[in-house]
């Protein structure tokens, strides 16, 4: 195993550790709208801010993985001394933050809870493992994609240090940081590991993936800024018929996605490990939470009553967990490579768990949204008497984080049973 492989596989690791962590925190939070209490008494804010932190710590962490390892794969060479300084300030990075929102150290910014000493480490991280790749590793398409997301994930850190004036510009940098990160950068970054799997559980031609990741990164970019940007217009930054143009046109770029996936899913090759399946499953989310909720809440018309509700959670929840599912896909199909077998690794029952899960419990919570939209922001019910309604729904939400804590945490011990030797080379 190269020194490369090796660091992009720890990464992997941590993705896993993550996602468990994320689920246990989600449930935890989840069941504190049936009940005020929880076995660790954590009020539900300092529960939520751990849980987003989590969530998109994992999903980052995964895509660093799969990018570096579809970096240095063959004999393309990366600068390790700078990868491993990279991975050791991402590792404490993690401890910290983890810790941190143990402790109730987090800001109370939503999506940007990290204090800004661990957003300044996040982006010297992310700023070396850009030049560990960028200085020698050969930039093909792929890798070429998944570094301007890196980039753009840098910037929208940086956005979110930037001293505001006044409200109004507080509440324009944290909708463009979080627009930006959430709805572009890592969304471009799972793409370019989406299109590598591709190479591995389907019989397309390498210049068919290598043209099809520029466009459909095009895609991506246009669909998260069109959604990104609508938000402003509340604050008077950008003219409505942005809304009504993003209603239309995000739904049919993430289309055009899903069209260059299920040519590749409909042409499966003999690989037998389940990146097909994880990768799918990130499809899915990316479907719903951007080409779904999205563009409906980027609709002027649908925004005004959905705001605040569950709707618009449930929207950043699938977009951001995509790429933590494409980032199981990547570390299962990098294992399965390094065991050199070319068998399941982690199994069915951890993803067939945890897609049920995610699906079930997200049907849950949209219908909570929408009774929230139809009763509380139409009929004019009070927000207790709303909650008392939707309350079994939120049953139904809670068995579903369950269904994903559980499918975490076989996958993680499955993961962990199914190690490669860790050998360098």
């Amino acid at each position: 195993m190269r020194p490369t492989q090796k660091i992009a596989y720890a990464f992997f690791a941590q993705t896993v550790l993550l996602v468990m962590l994320y689920a246990a925190a989600a449930l935890l939070g989840a069941v504190k709208f049936l009940s005020p209490a929880d076995p660790l008494a954590l009020p539900y804010h300092q529960i939520g801010g751990l849980t987003n932190v989590l969530l998109l710590l994992a999903g980052l962490t995964g895509l660093l993985g799969g990018g570096l390892y579809a970096a240095g794969e063959g004999n393309r060479a990366v600068n390790e001394t700078l990868l491993g300084y990279a991975f050791r300030l991402w590792t404490a990075l993690l401890i910290l933050a983890v810790a941190a929102g143990l402790l109730g150290l987090l800001e109370g910014r939503h999506l940007l809870e990290l204090p800004p000493v661990l957003d300044a480490l996040q982006i010297v991280t992310l700023a070396l493992v850009l030049a560990a790749v960028g200085s020698r590793a050969p930039r093909t398409p792929v890798v070429q994609v998944w570094m301007v997301g890196l980039g753009l994930s840098v910037v929208g850190t940086i956005i979110g240090l930037l001293p505001p004036g006044d409200y109004l510009q507080d509440r324009g940098l944290r909708v463009l940081s979080t627009g930006l990160t959430l709805n572009i950068a890592h969304p471009l970054m799972a793409a370019a590991v989406g299109f590598w799997l591709m190479r591995r559980f389907s019989n397309v031609t390498e210049e068919w993936a290598d043209t099809g990741v520029y466009s459909v990164a095009g895609m991506v970019t246009l669909a998260g800024a069109l959604v990104s940007l609508t938000p402003l217009s509340a604050l008077g930054e950008t003219a409505p018929v942005l809304g009504n143009i993003a209603a239309f046109a995000v739904p049919v770029l993430y289309a055009i996605f899903a069209a260059h996936a299920y040519r590749a899913l409909a042409d499966r090759s003999h690989s037998r490990t389940l990146s097909a399946h994880w990768f799918a499953l990130a499809l899915v989310l990316f479907l719903l939470g951007m080409g779904l909720l999205g563009a409906l809440q980027a609709a002027p018309s649908v925004g005004v009553w959905t705001l605040g509700t569950r709707l618009a959670d449930l929207q950043i929840t699938l977009t951001a967990l995509a790429p933590a599912a494409m980032s199981l896909g990547a570390a299962n199909q990098a294992a399965a490579e390094l065991r050199g077998q070319n068998r399941h690794v982690t199994g069915l029952t951890p993803f067939w768990l945890v897609s049920f899960g995610l699906i079930g419990g997200a049907l849950a919570l949209g219908a909570a949204g929408v009774a929230q939209a139809l009763t509380e922001r139409r009929l004019g019910l009070g927000y207790l008497d709303v909650q008392a309604l939707v309350e079994p729904l939120y049953a139904l939400w809670v068995v579903g984080l369950l269904l994903v804590a559980l499918g975490a945490a076989i996958y993680a011990l499955t993961f962990w049973l199914r190690r490669p030797e860790i050998r360098s080379s």
